[in-house]
């Protein structure tokens, strides 16, 4: 009976959200009547033939035509509005308050795990300071009319949320499509905003649970954002829950109830945010902040690597792929000094040469060497977790449409693995400790958008 009614609901939300949620763009239309009116006077003069008398007053012979014309017509004119309050990509949040026992371990923001101790049997120790995380996938949010059309009230919906106490399965809410009622109070409205959130929301499927929680949040710049939250959560999962059915150390007989009070930190990639009055701001004329901001970068590199990663093709011995990329404008050499970071960077030069990153930090110079069209960014890099890089290098962009682009990369790169790197990479595919490699490479931006200078807030 619990099984069937919360599928019920879970089509019920689903449902709901969709219908709400189901635009980003908003388009009105203006229809005007344009009505042009003409009026013609044409003069026709008969001169009768014959004398006259001059002392006698003789009728005109001027006879005078007047034609009117009426012209409409309809003029459409369409207009384009943000339809969303919040859209992002993800959001992670490394959380205290779970068993300190079991502890995961996710670390700053929830986002640096130690990656050699994960695994399916993982049950967590007591020497991680943060103990859990809360991760949210495909965020999204509209407006909310309560309250006789109450200004920052919204309700919105993540495609998923996986609320992690500890490291021990059992004790994690899982929901896909929960329902979040949020409210914003602004102490800032000015880019970045600064607001207090508090919000309400329900898991209904796979768990079922009650999220609590106020959160401060800055943002939003680029699509990043950082937030500090306290909050609880309590909840159930089910037997036929994947946390219960697919656990070894719980019977899947029976349920298991949880309550987490959490304070945590977290960030959020790819998360963009509207006041209600950028909601009736067309797009094109909306603030932007960066240079570059885009979902996949992802470049095949040639390198001087002992051996390829593709068999016995040279012309490619490895790739480069990251996520979540976002490089923001500084108030240094006209603006085109820039720094920014991708949620993960990950470096394959050879078959014994790989690196990986988590929010490295990325400088350089945006220099526009065609309007609207060619770009090059020389840069350095840095990356400090898992892997420890330093890349330096130079990519010249070629813009092919709004969301797609094309790059040439050519660099250096130095990097070197401790002991952070899962088990199985090193012993399977023997990783090298250290490498240092030159590397050419072709790049693929895909729902990767440059800009240009006319395109940024400050040049406005």
């Amino acid at each position: 009976m619990y099984g069937k009614i919360t599928r019920i609901l879970s089509f019920l939300s689903l449902t709901v959200l969709l219908g709400a949620c189901s635009s980003i763009t908003r388009i009105e239309k203006e229809v005007y009547t344009i009505t042009d009116k003409d009026t013609t006077y044409n003069y026709h003069v008969t001169n009768h033939p014959g004398n006259r008398d001059n002392g006698a007053i003789f009728p005109s012979s001027k006879v005078i035509y007047k034609e009117r014309d009426l012209i409409q017509r309809d003029s459409v004119t369409e207009r384009y509005y943000p339809d969303f309050i919040r859209l992002g990509f993800l959001e992670t949040i490394g959380t205290i308050g779970g068993d300190s026992e079991h502890a995961i371990g996710t670390g700053l923001f929830g986002i640096f795990p130690d990656f050699a101790d994960l695994s399916d049997t993982y049950r967590g120790n007591n020497d991680k300071f943060f103990s859990g995380g809360i991760y949210k996938i495909g965020i999204t949010e509209h407006r909310l009319r309560w309250f006789r059309d109450s200004k920052n009230w919204t309700i919105g919906t993540h495609i998923a949320e996986f609320i992690l106490p500890d490291a021990r399965g059992e004790n994690a809410l899982i929901s896909i499509l929960p329902l979040y009622i949020r409210k914003r109070y602004y102490i800032s409205e000015q880019i970045p905003y600064l607001c207090f959130t508090p919000s309400i929301g329900f898991g209904l499927y796979p768990s079922f649970y009650t999220n609590i929680s106020g959160s401060l949040d800055l943002g939003s710049m680029g699509g990043l954002n950082l937030r500090i939250y306290a909050g609880l959560a309590a909840g159930h999962n089910p037997s036929y829950s994947p946390q219960i059915r697919r656990n070894d150390f719980m019977s899947s007989d029976e349920g298991k109830s949880v309550v987490f009070p959490y304070v945590g930190i977290g960030a959020s990639f790819l998360d963009f945010h509207n006041l209600v009055k950028e909601t009736e701001t067309e797009w094109q004329y909306h603030e932007h902040s960066g240079w570059d901001i885009g979902l996949i970068q992802f470049a095949m590199l040639s390198s001087n690597a002992d051996k390829s990663i593709f068999s016995d093709n040279r012309l490619f011995t490895g790739f480069q792929l990251k996520i979540a990329n976002s490089f923001l404008a500084l108030p240094y050499a006209d603006y085109k000094v820039f720094l920014g970071t991708s949620l993960f960077n990950i470096m394959v030069l050879g078959e014994n040469a790989f690196a990986m990153a988590v929010l490295p930090i990325r400088a350089g110079y945006w220099a526009v060497l065609i309007d609207d069209e060619l770009s090059a960014e020389p840069f350095i890099e840095y990356g400090y977790y898992p892997s420890k890089i330093l890349n330096l290098g130079c990519k010249i962009n070629l813009v092919i449409s709004e969301s797609i682009n094309l790059g040439l990369v050519a660099g250096y790169v130095n990097g070197s693995n401790d002991n952070n790197l899962p088990a199985e990479l090193t012993n399977n595919y023997g990783i090298t400790t250290s490498f240092s490699n030159f590397y050419l490479g072709l790049n693929f931006g895909i729902i990767d958008r440059i800009f240009f200078p006319h395109q940024l807030r400050y040049n406005k």
